[in-house]
């Protein structure tokens, strides 16, 4: 008896269950009155179709994957339902020499670029820039920017340097101090867009400095007479007289004697070693009140001789 009523309540329960599925299969494909929000458009439908996705099918409505459908495609339709489509906007990506066309809903330039799998270096230029938030249509341009360093060791040509020596007769030269080259680095930067040289930066750093030549030059001149070479500092046209013994002694407080020469000290100091054409070496130890300027009186041992030499100009050379 118990299994019997057992039967019945599992025999009604199927037939319950089975009544209850045909009546909401029969609701899911009642006649609906629908609205659709696509493209700037508003379609009023009636559709026996059961889900979101049917609905747009049968009025040949088509979706891209990056379109939002607001309620989802797969959702149970429902009378009185509004369905909106919020269609996906495509971007063009200008990159590596390619384009590429990415459809997307509003996002910032990164993201975009992420879904197209482009990759940004830390030294690439974006424009728009990578924060910036794009709701349209646009284009970006990613310009690829690189940079190459070249490195050179150039070397540096030492200098000459000439320098006068008073003690080297003109006309001879003396290395003081042989020269070396020098070494410095030049580095050069390139910045490179797009595989184009856009800039070029150069720097250098000496690394071992450049030793100059110093050559020396004789600046000595120097006179010949005979056999007998000088070398003097300068070079005098005077007008010459002798005098003799007059029992006093020189302005040096010398003893006056052959190669003794009265001068004015304003123009030969006292001290000096001259030469004078037509006498020889003397050595300006004297003054005399008529002895000014370009003249010199020269010592002889006698009144004769320095008669015989009376006034004459002769070149007076002034001695290292």
């Amino acid at each position: 008896m118990t299994s019997l009523k057992t039967r019945r309540a599992i025999t009604g329960m199927v037939i319950f269950l089975l009544v209850l599925a045909g009546a909401v299969g029969s609701y899911f494909y009642l006649e609906k009155n629908i609205t659709i929000e696509a493209d700037g458009k508003t379609l009023n439908v009636s559709t026996f179709a059961g889900t979101v996705g049917e609905a747009l099918a049968e009025k040949d409505i088509k979706v891209a994957p990056e379109d939002v459908i607001t309620p989802g495609i797969d959702e149970r339709l429902k009378d009185g339902m509004s369905i909106r489509i919020k269609r996906a906007f495509a971007v063009k990506i200008l990159s590596d020499g390619k384009e590429h066309m990415v459809k997307t809903q509003p996002d910032t330039v990164a993201n975009v670029l992420a879904k197209a799998s482009i990759s940004i270096g830390e030294k690439d230029k974006v424009e728009p820039q990578l924060n910036t938030y794009i709701n349209e249509p646009v284009q970006v341009v990613v310009t690829r920017v690189n940079q190459k360093i070249i490195e050179e060791i150039k070397t540096i040509a030492f200098e000459t340097v000439s320098r006068k020596d008073p003690d080297l007769p003109i006309g001879q030269r003396k290395v003081l101090q042989h020269g070396e080259n020098g070494q410095e680095k030049i580095v050069t930067t390139l910045t490179i867009e797009n595989g184009k040289v856009v800039s070029k930066n150069t720097t250098s750093t000496v690394i071992k400095p450049a030793k100059p030549q110093i050559v020396l030059t004789g600046s000595m001149q120097v006179a010949s007479r005979g056999d007998v070479d000088f070398a003097y500092t300068k070079k005098l046209r005077m007008l010459a007289t002798a005098y003799t013994h007059t029992g006093n002694l020189t302005a040096m407080d010398t003893r006056p004697r052959v190669g003794v020469a009265a001068v004015d000290p304003d123009v030969i100091p006292l001290g000096s070693r001259l030469y004078i054409d037509g006498y020889g070496f003397a050595r300006a130890e004297d003054t005399g009140g008529a002895i000014q300027g370009e003249r010199i009186d020269l010592f002889m041992d006698s009144r004769a001789e320095a008669n015989r030499f009376g006034k004459r100009w002769v070149t007076v050379y002034v001695l290292k």
